[in-house]
């Protein structure tokens, strides 16, 4: 199962209860993760978890704006500090390159690891192994970028207590079994290895999305297992704004999943409003009047597995 995170889910400001926007994702069998987006203080909440810095290898930015991007030179900073050597990569707009070099230069900040810095378009397409990731143009009031995150299929899952019973030695025997030989015992049983695997696992599909006020971009690429979007507002607090910011609400959010297939809609980036006076279950019915699939509402440390 691939091992989502969040360690960041408020909008624009932290609160008591929520950082500003940082999400972990660690791929099925790796120790290494990946960070999409690093507001500030994410370094803190990495402490707060399993997570080390030594194996991060990729950092996604969804765009410029602080409450997304404003952890990441202390995050570089401190991965430095501890003398960590793994390479990093760092995928994110056009001025990213140029605001990292121009705080490493006047900071004296000399890494001892390699340091990759990657700016994307709407156009941008990368494969990671198993893992294809699609960069999406979003609609907001800075270049901001969505990513459609495919896995390939996988093997089925292989039944080591089916092989226990059937008294098949353990060892290099069940790695032949798992990619689906055929083998002879010393009894002269032949087993194939068809009778204890499983059929092949379709690879998830999902969505994680930078700020934005039009989700329907992502329907060229859906249907999804799994969508994280924004869902700053609920609708009739954002018809009360007096001046409007490009975000979702959870209305528009839920329209939009329900259209695209979404099987499971989690809603991020809350507004700070919603933290008072359990708010935030306004948010929740919005969203599960306009979606019929199942909807969840981000909080810090919240871990998911897909």
């Amino acid at each position: 199962m691939h091992t989502i995170t969040f360690l960041g889910t408020s909008a624009g400001v932290p609160t008591r209860f929520r950082n500003v926007s940082a999400l972990a994702l660690q791929p099925e069998n790796s120790k290494k993760w990946m960070l999409f987006d690093c507001g500030e203080a994410t370094q803190h909440q990495i402490m707060k978890t399993s997570f080390s810095a030594y194996n991060l290898e990729r950092i996604f930015i969804t765009h410029l704006h602080g409450d997304h991007v404003y952890g990441l030179c202390g995050l570089l900073a401190s991965k430095g500090m501890q003398r960590s050597e793994s390479p990093l990569e760092i995928y994110g707009p056009k001025g990213l390159q140029e605001m990292l070099e121009c705080v490493m230069q006047h900071s004296q900040l000399n890494l001892p690891f390699d340091l990759k810095i990657f700016e994307i378009d709407g156009k941008s397409s990368m494969r990671f192994g198993a893992m294809k990731i699609e960069v999406v143009e979003l609609s907001h009031s800075i270049t901001s970028y969505g990513f459609v995150i495919s896995f390939d299929n996988m093997p089925g899952r292989f039944d080591a207590r089916k092989a226990k019973e059937m008294n098949i030695p353990e060892g290099p025997l069940y790695a032949r079994l798992k990619a689906g030989e055929n083998i002879t015992l010393s009894d002269g049983r032949t087993i194939k290895g068809s009778e204890l695997v499983g059929p092949p696992r379709k690879g998830a599909r999902i969505v994680i999305g930078g700020d934005n006020d039009n989700p329907l971009l992502f329907s060229p690429y859906a249907p999804f297992d799994l969508m994280i979007h924004e869902a700053t507002y609920t609708q009739r607090d954002f018809e009360r704004l007096e001046k409007k910011f490009r975000h979702t609400t959870a209305k528009q959010l839920a329209e939009a999943a329900q259209e695209m297939g979404v099987d499971w809609l989690i809603l991020n980036h809350i507004s700070p409003r919603y933290d008072k006076n359990g708010r935030v279950v306004e948010l929740l019915e919005e969203a599960k009047r306009y979606f019929g699939g199942r909807v969840d509402i981000a909080y810090d440390f919240m871990k998911i597995e897909i």
